[in-house]
């Protein structure tokens, strides 16, 4: 008796078990599923693998020519600034900003000149003086961190006004809210990779998060 006992338990688990699995399943929008998205391969099994999907994702980011992302390499501030405005829904401002002459230094830069007029005009970012903008130049993690924590808002503004003088009050306000996550950064001035700058961005941009 205790054998057929603990048989019908067993079995009732099993059928327990089988119909919640089909009650999960029938949550799953499979509709949503695009098996032709192809993410690179360099990020395949590696610690960036979600953020770039979900910059990939989100069409702030495509592959290089040869479909890899190379995380290692560094991004120029013209290049930071057309994620940026990506990230930021700020691309339909970057078609009607695309002729507006605000920095003076972005021959050779039609590609990104919309998207960086539409950050500076979002109050994203700056130049770097004298009506320049230096495209070119890499990056580095306090600017990543500071075109970021603008885009939170005045109050987030106000409050690394408090903290003193750029760049001082940046590093200070990102420390403070763990911004740089798994990013170990060693030198804020320094010119920042890849894939810091997506694990930064998906860290700590709620634009980029499943709604």
């Amino acid at each position: 008796m205790k054998k057929k006992a603990a048989a019908r338990i067993a079995l009732m688990a099993l059928i327990l078990a089988m119909t919640g699995a089909a009650a999960a399943f029938a949550d799953v929008d499979f509709s949503q599923w695009n098996s032709q998205v192809i993410y690179p391969q360099d990020v395949i099994n590696t610690h960036y693998f979600l953020s770039v999907k979900a910059l990939t994702d989100n069409k702030v980011i495509t592959g290089d020519a040869d479909g890899l992302f190379h995380a290692e390499r560094n991004i120029t501030r013209a290049e930071f600034a057309v994620m940026m405005a990506r990230a930021t829904n700020q691309a339909g401002k970057a078609v009607e900003l695309q002729q507006e002459e605000i920095f003076q230094d972005l021959a050779g830069y039609t590609w990104a000149r919309g998207s960086i007029n539409a950050c500076y005009r979002a109050g994203l970012l700056q130049g770097v003086g004298g009506s320049s903008f230096a495209p070119a130049n890499p990056v580095t993690y306090q600017e990543v961190v500071t075109m970021i924590a603008r885009f939170r808002g005045p109050n987030a503004e106000a409050e690394i006004a408090q903290y003193g003088a750029w760049p001082r009050n940046i590093i200070t306000y990102a420390q403070l809210y763990n911004m740089p996550g798994p990013v170990a950064i060693t030198d804020w001035a320094a010119p920042a990779t890849r894939g810091d700058v997506a694990l930064l961005m998906y860290r700590n941009m709620s634009t980029l998060k499943p709604s």
